[in-house]
C-alpha cells in the first residue's frame, strides 16, 4: 500500500510539472509574440530585414549604442524592409560582447540568428547566455526552425539539467526535430547469427519512428546470410576483409545510399534494451558529432572516467573506449570520414578514427591523455568471445602509431582497385 501510495504522489508530481511547463509555455509565448509570432522573432525571408528588426536597430543606434551600428555595418537611415543584412560568426560573439545594459538580449540574438551567415549551433554553442534566454528562444523558434529550437533548448539543458521546465521542454523538442531526421541504424556481424538475431530483433522491438537499418555481414560461413534474407534484412554478401571493412560498408550505405542525417553503428553482441533508446543516441551525436558506448566495465574501473554523467547532454569523458556501438553526425562524417581502411582484421581501426575526431575539434580531449566522449544509455552488451589474431593487432598498432598525427578525412578505400572492389560489395546489400 506504502509503494502504491508514492508511485501515485510521484505520478502527480510529474502531471503538476508538466501542466506548469505547458503553462509557461503559453505565457512566455504570449508576452514576447502578443499570442502570435511576430515579424521580429521569425525568419519571414531569409536575410531581409523586417519592421521589427528596423525598429530594433533604429532603438539601439537612437540610445547611442555606435559600435551596434559599425558592426552591422550600416546606419539606420540606411535600412528599409526590403534590405538584406547577413551576420557573420565573429560579428554575432562581437554583438553579444558589445551590447549595452539595456539590450534586450532576446530580441537582440533572434536578430543574430535570423541573420545568421554561418551555422546556427556554432554560436549557440559558444555564446554565454542565461539559460532562462536559451529557453525562450527556443519557445520562438519552435514553430519556425526545429534545429534551431533544438540547438537552443539543448544548451539551456546543458547549463540546467534539472531545471524541471527546461527538461520537459528539452525532452518535447528534441522529439519534434527528430522525427524531421533520417536516421541510419548498422549493424556489423561475422559468424555470429545467433547474436545478430536478437539485435536485430531487439531493434525492431525498441526502436520508434522511421529508421534505416543495415546489416554488414563480413563473409560468415555460418547461416547469417540466409537468415537476413529469410527476415528481410538488408545485408551484405561478401568476402570476409575484417572490421573495418565492414564497418565501412554499412557506413558507406547509410551515408551516400540513405543519406541518413544521423548514423548508428552496432556490433551484433551490443543491443538495445529499452524503447526509444536510439533518442539519446541521436542527441549525442548531434551535439558532439560523435558518441561511443560507455560500458559498464569502463565506467566501474577506478580512474577511467574523467568527467560527465553519461546523459546525451554531458556524455562521460573516459580514459578507454569500446567500439560496440557509435554514433556520428552526417556532418561529423563529412568532416572527418571513414575508419582508415589501411587497418587489417581487429583492433585500433576503431581508437583511431575516434581520436580523428578530437583532433578535429569535436568532443574529447588530447590533453596530457586521451579522453573519450560516450555514453550508454539503452543499451546491453552480451560480450561475445572476438575474432582477435595477436599478428593482425600488433600491426594494427604500430599503423595507428605511424599515422597517429594525421587528421585529414579518409575514404572507405585505399586506390582506385580497392574503391571498385569496395563499391561493389555496398552494390551487393539486398534491400
Amino acid at each position: 500500500m506504502k509503494k502504491e501510495l508514492q508511485q501515485k504522489r510521484l505520478r502527480s508530481r510529474a502531471v503538476a510539472t508538466k501542466q506548469y511547463a505547458k503553462r509557461y509555455v503559453k505565457a512566455i509565448r504570449n508576452k514576447v509574440t502578443g499570442k502570435k509570432p511576430t515579424q521580429g522573432h521569425v525568419k519571414v525571408n531569409r536575410f531581409c530585414l523586417t519592421d521589427t528588426e528596423l525598429a530594433f536597430i533604429q532603438q539601439e543606434t537612437e540610445k547611442g549604442n555606435k559600435k551596434f551600428e559599425k558592426l552591422i555595418g550600416f546606419k539606420s537611415d540606411e535600412f528599409n524592409n526590403r534590405s538584406e543584412l547577413r551576420v557573420s560568426l565573429d560579428t554575432a560573439k562581437a554583438l553579444i560582447t558589445n551590447s549595452s545594459p539595456s539590450t534586450d538580449i532576446t530580441t537582440l540574438v533572434t536578430f543574430i540568428l535570423n541573420h545568421a551567415d554561418f551555422p546556427v549551433s556554432q554560436f549557440i554553442m559558444n555564446v554565454s547566455l542565461s539559460p532562462e534566454v536559451f529557453r525562450d528562444l527556443a519557445i520562438l523558434f519552435r514553430k519556425v526552425s526545429k534545429s534551431t529550437s533544438f540547438w537552443l533548448i539543448a544548451r539551456a539543458k546543458m547549463i540546467r539539467p534539472n531545471g524541471p521546465i527546461i527538461s520537459n521542454l528539452f525532452d518535447s523538442i528534441a522529439d519534434e526535430y527528430i522525427a524531421t531526421l533520417n536516421v541510419g541504424i548498422g549493424v556489423i556481424t561475422y559468424n555470429r547469427k545467433d547474436h545478430l538475431a536478437k539485435t536485430v530483433e531487439a531493434i525492431k522491438a525498441f526502436t520508434t519512428g522511421d529508421y534505416q537499418l543495415v546489416v554488414a555481414d563480413d563473409g560468415s560461413n555460418d547461416d547469417t546470410v540466409e537468415w537476413c534474407g529469410q527476415n528481410k534484412v538488408p545485408h551484405t554478401n561478401c568476402p570476409n576483409k575484417g572490421v573495418v571493412r565492414n564497418k565501412n560498408r554499412a557506413l558507406y550505405y547509410l551515408n551516400e545510399v540513405k543519406k541518413v542525417d544521423v548514423l548508428i553503428l552496432l556490433e551484433d553482441d551490443c543491443r538495445p534494451n529499452k524503447e526509444s533508446w536510439q533518442k539519446e543516441w541521436v542527441i549525442a551525436a548531434l551535439l558532439w558529432g560523435h558518441i561511443n558506448y560507455a560500458h559498464k566495465r569502463i565506467i566501474k574501473k577506478e580512474g577511467a572516467v574523467v568527467s560527465g554523467t553519461g546523459a546525451s547532454t554531458l556524455p562521460y569523458l573516459c580514459k578507454l573506449v569500446t567500439g560496440q556501438c557509435t554514433a556520428c553526425s552526417k556532418d561529423a562524417m563529412e568532416n572527418i570520414g571513414y575508419l582508415d581502411p589501411r587497418f587489417s582484421g581487429y583492433g585500433a581501426g576503431h581508437v583511431e578514427w575516434t581520436e580523428r575526431f578530437i583532433r578535429q575539434g569535436y568532443n574529447g580531449s588530447t590533453e596530457k591523455h586521451w579522453v573519450y566522449p560516450a555514453i550508454n544509455t539503452g543499451l546491453n552488451s552480451d560480450d561475445a568471445p572476438t575474432f582477435k589474431n595477436p599478428e593482425q593487432l600488433e600491426k594494427n598498432r604500430a599503423l595507428k602509431k605511424k599515422i597517429s598525427k594525421d587528421s585529414h578525412k579518409r575514404e572507405a578505400w585505399v586506390d582506385t582497385r580497392d574503391k571498385s572492389e569496395f563499391l561493389k560489395e555496398v552494390e551487393s546489400i539486398n534491400t
